[in-house]
């Protein structure tokens, strides 16, 4: 995703020092995608009306074929390939949306990374320096970390004064005044410190994800001396998300330059501190950067986008059933399912990732909302359905075939049905015409034609004796018919001369009930002359 992330950055980053608000450049950056894929929807609306109007075809060879799937997918192929429609036409828009959806997560997640001007190699310092921070915290805050500090405290003969000072620090600074009354200078204080959270005893994540990482250890070190109260900032979840801030730190790079008056913020490089101020990571009054939650007004977005959801949903259903109420009955559970799935999705989305990416769902809705009644409108179904015959006549006439027609021929090629002739227009009218035995007698012909072609293709020597063996197999029995006949005739000439008329006419009755073929009404005429 990130090839398809970087221009959408550029196009974010361009956007945003126009407006300088970030709220109205994600709505801009927004308006500009959908923009880019109108076209796409166009087609999928017109595509829409192609397959409305192969419904009642593909209806009559579900009818007739019900049975028989291999023949129903040779039709219905058969059909594709005539007219050139393609089924999934109309997904490509949708997975286009869904793959701006998701290049634009690392855009949400890396404002300064993708928009701000900021040093590449301090940003990334500056992340792991915030990662690194938060793991040593929460491994020191832990349950056995904490009542080891408090019992080596106890062992201290501190005065009354000196009690109550020490209730008031937090877990790094008694540490840190343990080391000291222990009689270690500063320096010695911060290394023994060290060595203490990098011990897998202790603290077994920092250890895992500091090791051999001296340089990140120091810059942690400098940070604790600089605010040795630095872990009460790392854990109060008002200001750092602890589902973002080992995965995506520099959205917690905020929190250090905006929150408690910006007092840690000196702990990261200047380059990254001044691009976080030059950026409003804010709109309507709600950050951006952090997971929605009831704990503030940010839940409001996760159902905005639920709501708009819904009414994307219906408004797209009722112009469904207008439009194609066929296809919409067809689809019977599934729209009831679509209903049920896209407005939970939303609400997942809006809830699991940050509020910027959610508002960004929630103005794609929208601007959905708005596209879909206006191409309903604008390209209503008989303009549409027109325009649509239109290309599909002139396709015909230019004798021009689509991608998919041709992938769609190759397809029943394989399937070994019969090839596409725009000369069949109306096959099933022709099929009725045919006889039983005409019908078997054409299907051996296509197949014994599709056998051949797949020989030619691969370089095969192809031999014609299936239709022989099956044309063979119907005129044994006609043999025996012939005898009888010819045994009749004879006996009725020897009983009764002058009955020649009579059996004659018997002999027509009975090849006339008996269907023979004309070839067949000849050998017996000949065997009685």
């Amino acid at each position: 995703m990130s090839i398809i992330a970087i221009p959408l950055g550029w196009i974010m980053k361009g956007l945003y020092y126009v407006v300088k608000n970030y709220g109205i450049a994600l709505l801009l950056f927004t308006f500009v995608t959908r923009l880019i894929v109108f076209p796409l929807a166009i087609k999928q609306q017109k595509s829409t009306a192609k397959m409305a109007l192969l419904t009642p075809e593909l209806e009559k060879i579900k009818k007739k074929y019900g049975k028989n799937q291999q023949k129903m997918q040779e039709e219905q192929m058969a059909l594709y390939a005539k007219t050139g429609i393609n089924p999934m036409a109309s997904c490509l828009p949708m997975i286009v949306t869904m793959v701006i959806l998701f290049a634009l997560i690392p855009i949400i997640y890396g404002p300064l990374t993708y928009i701000s001007n900021a040093d590449k190699d301090e940003l990334n310092n500056s992340n792991n320096l915030i990662a690194g921070l938060y793991v040593v915290s929460s491994d020191m805050h832990s349950d056995k970390n904490i009542e080891y500090i408090d019992k080596e405290i106890e062992k201290l003969s501190l005065s009354d004064s000196e009690k109550d000072d020490v209730k008031k620090k937090t877990v790094f600074e008694k540490y840190l005044f343990m080391y000291e009354k222990n009689g270690k200078n500063e320096d010695e204080a911060y290394q023994e410190f060290s060595k203490y959270f990098l011990d897998e005893d202790n603290c077994k994540n920092a250890a895992k994800s500091l090791k051999d990482e001296d340089k990140q250890v120091n810059r942690i070190l400098e940070a604790i001396k600089k605010h040795p109260d630095i872990d009460s900032f790392m854990l109060n979840e008002e200001y750092i998300s602890k589902n973002l801030v080992t995965s995506r730190p520099e959205l917690m790079t905020f929190s250090f330059v905006n929150k408690d008056g910006g007092v840690y913020a000196d702990v990261l490089p200047d380059s990254v501190v001044s691009a976080a101020k030059d950026i409003d990571y804010k709109s309507f009054g709600l950050d951006m950067g952090v997971i929605p939650s009831f704990k503030n007004m940010t839940w409001i977005i996760p159902f905005a986008s639920f709501i708009l959801q819904i009414a994307v949903t219906i408004v797209s259903q009722i112009f469904q059933k207008k439009n194609n109420p066929a296809a919409a009955k067809a689809m019977g559970m599934g729209m009831k399912i679509t209903f049920i799935i896209l407005p939970v999705f939303s609400l997942w989305i809006g809830f699991s990732y940050p509020s910027g990416l959610g508002l960004y769902w929630c103005y794609s809705s929208l601007f959905a909302l708005l596209q879909t009644i206006v191409l309903n409108v604008i390209y209503n179904p008989a303009k549409v359905q027109a325009m649509v015959e239109a290309e599909l006549e002139k396709n015909k006439k230019n004798g021009k075939k689509s991608m998919f027609a041709k992938m769609a021929e190759q397809n029943l090629e394989r399937m070994g049905g019969a090839p596409v002739s725009s000369d069949d227009d109306d096959e099933d009218t022709e099929e009725k015409k045919l006889s039983k035995a005409e019908k078997a007698a054409e299907d051996r012909r296509r197949i014994a034609a599709a056998r051949k072609r797949m020989a030619e293709k691969y370089g095969e020597e192809y031999q014609e004796f299936a239709d022989e063996e099956e044309e063979e197999k119907p005129k044994q029995p006609q043999s025996g018919k012939k005898k009888k006949n010819k045994n009749k005739n004879n006996n009725n000439n020897n009983n009764n001369n002058n009955g020649g008329n009579k059996s004659e006419n018997a002999d027509n009755n009975d090849n006339t009930e008996s269907d023979e073929p004309a070839e067949a009404e000849q050998d017996t005429d000949a065997e009685e002359e």
